[in-house]
């Protein structure tokens, strides 16, 4: 296999963890490896990515500081082009999964979106959940293909290349008819949930807001990440970026525990991918036992602040 070519998603001036995933997945499968990241001021990015890739293309303008779907759909289909690479490799992001419709619709491209793996032996085979993690598929394809992972599908290998870094200067074409008028950024230090190796998330059984404190304690211990379920946010007891599920965020973490969570389709379908799923509940019947790897039938005011305080005493 000659060439993949993997496109860097960057997040508050950095490499998102999951491009490092995909580097290191590519270059497994691939004699070459090109990363592309698109940005301002790229330098700095550009370095990062020298020990991950064989080459590093970058495209660096201020027009580009921004995800705009229309000026990075025109700018990466170009590079696809020059390029020609056997497969392209995303990210099953918020970025991702706007961006690779658009360019398998302009380069007719075929698109396999939200896989979990990939093996190649004889052939080349990529892995694909389906209703709701219910069915695996293995799918193929014949021509180029665009490939989006959800994160944390694979390990991060550090390799001791040196990427050549080619910097392109490609004409920068925005829709006229999309305007942006106003924009707002959140600062935060949580770690992101689409990324995180251990996630906690609480349901309606946590029965209010002010009872997530709980979680935060213990995602702090973990270093991980307090998601949601669909009802906790549309209840407003979580921001809409903590939903886990078909409409909010899809994870694959090394370890999920669901705390009052009754295990709906809507939500396992984001989740379903976990390494190992554990759930507390006090209703022996939720659907969530269905899916965990380990139960726990209990009311989860007792468990939360004893697994807590063991999680500390474990850290020190």
């Amino acid at each position: 296999m000659n060439n993949i070519l993997v496109f860097i998603e960057c997040k508050n001036g950095s490499v998102r963890k999951a491009a490092f995933e995909l580097l290191s997945k590519a270059k497994e499968m691939a004699e070459s490896v090109c990363a592309v990241a698109l940005g301002h001021e790229m330098n700095s990015i550009a370095e990062e990515l020298k020990p991950f890739a064989d080459k590093i293309i970058v495209v660096d303008h201020e027009d580009l500081k921004d995800y705009r779907w229309d000026a990075y759909t025109h700018v990466l289909s170009e590079i696809i082009k020059t390029y020609t690479p056997f497969m392209v490799f995303g990210s099953s992001t918020i970025t991702g999964k706007d961006l690779f419709p658009r360019l398998s619709a302009r380069l007719d491209m075929s698109l396999i979106a939200d896989a979990t793996g990939i093996v190649y032996e004889e052939e080349i085979k990529i892995k694909k959940p389906l209703f709701g993690g219910k069915i695996i598929s293995w799918m193929g394809f014949k021509d180029t293909a665009l490939i989006t992972f959800r994160p944390n599908s694979f390990p991060i290998e550090k390799r001791s290349l040196s990427g050549e870094i080619i910097k392109e200067a490609l004409p920068i074409a925005k829709d006229p008819r999309l305007v942006i008028t106003a924009s707002h950024k959140t600062t935060t230090s949580k770690v992101d949930l689409q990324e995180a190796d251990f996630i906690i998330c609480g349901g309606r059984g946590m029965k209010g807001p002010e009872h997530f404190t709980l979680l935060e304690e213990i995602a702090a211990s973990m270093n991980g990440a307090v998601g949601a379920s669909r009802a906790v946010v549309d209840s407003k007891w979580r921001d809409y970026e903590d939903q886990i599920g078909k409409s909010g965020k899809t994870v694959s973490p090394k370890i999920y525990i669901g705390c009052g969570v009754s295990g709906a389709l809507h939500h396992t379908m984001g989740m379903d991918t976990s390494k190992t799923i554990v759930a507390i509940n006090k209703d022996p019947t939720a659907p969530i036992f269905n899916s965990a790897d380990y139960g726990i039938v209990d009311d989860l005011f007792v468990i939360l602040p004893v697994l807590s305080q063991e999680l500390k005493k474990a850290r020190e």
